[in-house]
């Protein structure tokens, strides 16, 4: 995968008029530039400044390539969050590449760009800070408690033992197999614990076994994420259970 965000997620093939189905598509032609392929595999290691600076260059030396602005579009929207930087370079793929099959996928990530941008502008009063905080402190304790609430459903209640009918030295105990271990997690959430280090990519690639699916948990935390990158070591998050829904 040379992107870290959700490209693979898509149809790579762009489809040329006059050319057959064996021809590359223009996407898969600008990779093979040596600053393109160069600034994708700093993003393969998460290098984002040394990613940047390769696909700048790119864009540089051939303003009519379109691929380093999707490249640079996902950088500053997840790692290096420049709202405006990602809106100009999605928007910029998208002159560049019209007819692309990647249009729906883009115009989808460049709305919540858009969304988070609003959002940053309006946390920005005093008084509304302080009244967003509060809210994104009682939604997290709202989530919290729908969990544990959850938790308990999910685990049945212990047998009772029975009395004795008379009073005796032998009494009855329940049988082991009926003991049960109290479920840290709910058929539809699990609870996680940002530690240092933490991405949303890497959260879903240990949870799903996929980057691409980052965009599942932040859409579960949005009350307590203002972007993608809004991670805090401590912050507990909800991980939706993907098979339960």
């Amino acid at each position: 995968m040379r992107s870290t965000c959700c490209l693979t997620a898509l149809a790579a093939a762009l489809l040329l008029a006059g050319c057959n189905k064996d021809t590359p598509s223009t996407d898969a032609q600008e990779e093979r530039d040596p600053l393109v392929s160069s600034g994708q595999s700093h993003m393969e290691k998460q290098e984002w400044d040394l990613a940047e600076k390769a696909f700048k260059q790119a864009i540089e030396n051939n303003p009519k390539m379109a691929r380093p602005h999707l490249d640079l579009a996902m950088i500053y929207q997840q790692n290096k969050v420049n709202h405006i930087h990602a809106l100009y370079h999605y928007d910029r793929y998208l002159e560049l590449r019209p007819g692309s099959e990647k249009t729906a996928f883009i115009q989808e990530q460049r709305r919540k760009v858009a969304e988070d941008l609003v959002r940053l502008l309006i946390s920005s009063s005093p008084t509304v800070k302080q009244t967003t905080d509060e809210l994104q402190r009682l939604r997290q304790e709202n989530a919290l408690l729908k969990q544990q609430l959850a938790a308990r459903a999910a685990t049945p209640a212990p047998a009772a033992t029975p009395a004795p009918a008379k009073a005796t030295t032998v009494t009855e105990t329940v049988p082991k197999s009926t003991a049960v271990k109290p479920s840290s997690s709910s058929g539809t959430h699990q609870i996680y614990h940002v530690v240092a280090g933490d991405t949303l990519t890497k959260i879903a690639t240990k949870y799903y076994g996929s980057p691409e699916k980052w965009d599942v948990i932040y859409e579960a935390n949005k009350g307590s994420l203002r972007s993608p990158s809004d991670l805090k070591v401590g912050q507990t998050l909800v991980i939706p259970n993907l098979q339960a829904q």
